[in-house]
């Protein structure tokens, strides 16, 4: 029984006390006298790069594996690995670093040396604390050369200070003396020559960052097996060339970041950016002069919230893991010079609130004649003497996302064959398909693996009849549920300009803003203190609000809203749906759904026949009497 019940993970403390010796053991050796090169013809920051590839490798196996694999190598190594790195980490993980380097034997005595209950769990976890402790030996120990340890009697012993390897990775120790600003436009990168010799970086360079962006930006996307973005992480890289003075990449430095951010956070919400050296205001350098300095210059509707700014980092500090590995190489052959991460701003309680609809507010919105019967074209939210309900986007995904709190994306994107109404639990599956595909080969649709996840139908849904609308749909020949939201043609009424984009934002232009506009008129949306109305994504809040009752688990919550779960035992080993079948999981989800979500459409008509508009007239709302959403936008 006590074995049953024993502890199965480590303390903070024990993760560290194991790492810490790990760290002092592999430390001792990696700053000793240098000893014979395992290879003659690569350079000791090369050797340390395969040792630490190594040890992740093998520390994320298990103790009893064989052989390591070339798929297993290949998920550590990028092309930025020369033939001869690439065969020494072969070298080295079938000699030197293999399943025996932290033996089962040596793993139990630490722990039991530490008290720690001893058993698969504890083993594998200290395991790899044993073997993370030996990368950040090796990761310091790049830094034995830096003008903080180089006068050190015994390095190794201040390579302990964890303060001051902070102080070595991250604090600029000689800044560059000026900085170059870009020529104009056409001037070739061969005429391009450093100012000096930049300790940064492991080698010094004649290309701009301007010039590098293509190649950069394709690696990008390969290594993050990132979809097509419409461009938008290209002109966020082209917004920080732009900023920073389109310098030289070895001189570029730490301090470049708090310039970009600085001098972004100046610039205008409603700022047309252009192309770099081609359009706009990019077309020319940078002018600091005809931009305001300080924020409070700035009128504060077009401030760029903290949430927009924290999105340019994680791109960028996206980029600065991949140009690590080339252009921005440590001089001393390991971690990263240019962590924008650091600059990321404090997102304020206003800023991320999200007010969620609530009942009465929903029940308004159903009250509207798109739901109870009205026009049709562009007049979806006007009475129109008469009782006839079309169905469309506009109808069905505002439902689909009350009762199940999926986003406007995922609803957006849904084929027919998402939804399995033949089986006792009727239920929808979010995953990833071709209509939500960027590039038209790979099916896309997830915002992360979590969202990967299968949906009990509440009895509304049924009751509303969506297994009718999805069967129509079907005999229509389409494969999306909305076809009109992915229609290559569409296009306005009045001014006949194309329709942005597809899915959720077409559904946002033609439809959502419209209904939202006509609910706030009957009953004022709630909003933050800063003025953020209640959106289609606040019926994820309102969704998850009502789930979070006393009693419910924070797991089946998270696999509702698509959340990962929290904590070892709920990632790793809580599989109900394998263990117990998928019928009893989907069962206690729909009972929990149910008993929690308010019915706010019980007032909503029910159709024995499923009428829809000519395909290219579906989903287009218009504005409600008096009121003009497309200019006006819920105004008071």
């Amino acid at each position: 029984m006590e074995e049953t019940f024993e502890r199965g993970t480590l303390t903070l403390s024990e993760q560290q006390s194991l790492m810490r010796k790990a760290l002092e053991d592999e430390l001792a050796d990696a700053t000793r006298a240098k000893r014979g090169s395992l290879h003659a013809d690569i350079a000791s920051p090369a050797q340390r790069k395969v040792l630490i590839a190594a040890y992740r490798i093998v520390g994320a196996m298990p103790h009893d594996t064989g052989a390591v694999g070339q798929a297993q190598m290949d998920e550590v190594i990028d092309e930025s690995w020369t033939a001869e790195e690439r065969a020494l980490l072969g070298k080295t993980l079938r000699l030197f670093v293999t399943s025996n380097t932290i033996t089962r034997t040596q793993v139990d005595g630490a722990l039991a040396a530490l008290g720690t209950p001893v058993n698969e769990s504890t083993r594998a976890e200290a395991r790899w604390m044993m073997f993370r402790g030996r990368i950040e030996a090796q990761e310091r120990a790049a830094l034995i050369e830096h003008p903080l340890f180089a006068d050190s009697v015994v390095p190794g012993v201040d390579l302990l200070d964890d303060a001051k390897v902070e102080q070595a990775r991250r604090v600029v120790h000689a800044p560059v003396l000026h900085e170059i600003t870009k020529p104009d436009p056409g001037v070739a990168s061969r005429q391009c020559t450093p100012t000096a010799e930049h300790w940064l970086f492991a080698k010094t360079s004649t290309v701009r960052f301007s010039e590098q962006i293509d190649e950069l930006e394709r690696r990008m996307f390969r290594v993050n097996e990132w979809q097509p973005d419409n461009g938008r992480t290209r002109q966020m890289l082209e917004a920080f060339a732009w900023l920073t003075g389109d310098k030289i990449m070895s001189d570029y430095e730490p301090s470049d970041i708090e310039t970009y951010v600085s001098r972004l956070s100046c610039i205008r919400k409603d700022f047309a950016w252009g192309r770099l050296y081609e359009k706009g205001e990019m077309a020319v350098p940078y002018d600091p002069g005809k931009f305001p300095e300080e924020l409070k210059d700035v009128p504060p509707e077009q401030q760029r919230s903290s949430r927009t700014v924290n999105s340019h980092i994680s791109k960028l500090q996206a980029a600065s893991r991949v140009l690590s590995k080339n252009y921005w190489l440590p001089k001393a052959g390991a971690g990263n010079v240019m962590i924008f991460d650091e600059a990321r701003r404090l997102v304020v309680i206003e800023d991320a609130v999200r007010m969620p609809w609530t009942p009465e507010h929903l029940r308004t919105m159903y009250s509207l004649p798109l739901w109870q019967g009205g026009g049709g074209q562009h007049a979806r939210v006007k009475f129109a003497g008469r009782s006839t309900v079309y169905q469309d986007a506009a109808y069905w995904a505002p439902l689909i996302a009350t009762y199940t709190g999926m986003s406007r994306e995922e609803i957006c994107g849904l084929e027919c064959l998402d939804f399995d109404f033949a089986s006792e639990i009727p239920f929808l599956l979010v995953q990833k398909n071709m209509t939500k595909s960027k590039d038209g080969v790979k099916p896309a649709g997830l915002k992360r693996l979590s969202r990967h996840r299968v949906m009990p139908l509440h009895p509304e849904l049924i009751e509303l009849g969506l297994q009718d609308y999805v069967r129509n749909i079907e005999a229509e020949g389409h494969k999306m549920i909305f076809p009109e939201l992915y229609l290559a043609d569409a296009k306005y009424g009045g001014g006949g300009e194309k329709v942005p984009a597809f899915g959720g934002r077409r559904f946002y232009a033609i439809a959502w803003r419209f209904i939202m506009d006509a609910t706030h008129a009957k009953h004022p949306l709630p909003e933050t203190a800063g003025g953020k109305k209640s959106d289609f994504q606040s019926q994820r809040t309102f969704n998850m609000s009502v789930l979070a009752a006393p009693g419910v688990s924070e797991t089946l919550i998270a696999d509702h809203m698509g959340h990962a779960r929290k904590g070892t035992g709920p990632r790793n080993y809580d599989r109900r749906a394998l263990t117990l079948g998928q019928k009893r999981e989907l069962s206690e989800r729909l009972e929990v759904l149910v008993r929690e979500t308010p019915v706010v459409t019980n007032h909503v008509p029910r159709q024995s026949i499923v009428t829809l508009l000519p395909l290219n007239q579906r989903s287009r709302v218009g504005s409600a009497e008096g009121r003009n959403a497309a200019e006006r936008f819920c105004a008071d």
